[in-house]
């Protein structure tokens, strides 16, 4: 005969929690990307006269500085954009 087969509460809960995190982490680093290109095309706009120049490495270091201004930006709460990703995902696998 066969038998029944059980499911632990606890362990699928702790699985969704998992992929909930990893969900949220990404979607928060995807904002990140989209801040990090709105920030560059914001700052295309600027005129390139002033401390840095127009050299290679003011232009590393201004893009270093953009890539890590969104990051804050995103993990801070961001523009919304990687919430409303999150919420839209997350039903997903509800």
């Amino acid at each position: 005969m066969l038998k029944e087969i059980t499911v632990n509460q606890s362990l699928m809960g702790s699985h969704k929690d998992a992929w909930n995190n990893r969900l949220k982490r990404t979607c928060t680093e995807f904002e990140s990307i989209f801040i990090t290109y709105m920030l560059k095309s914001m700052r295309n706009t600027l005129v390139e006269d002033g401390l840095f120049g127009k050299t290679n490495e003011a232009k590393i270091v201004k893009s270093m500085f953009d890539e890590k201004l969104a990051l804050g930006i995103a993990r801070g709460g961001g523009i919304g954009l990687g919430t409303m990703l999150f919420e839209e995902l997350k039903m997903k696998n509800d």
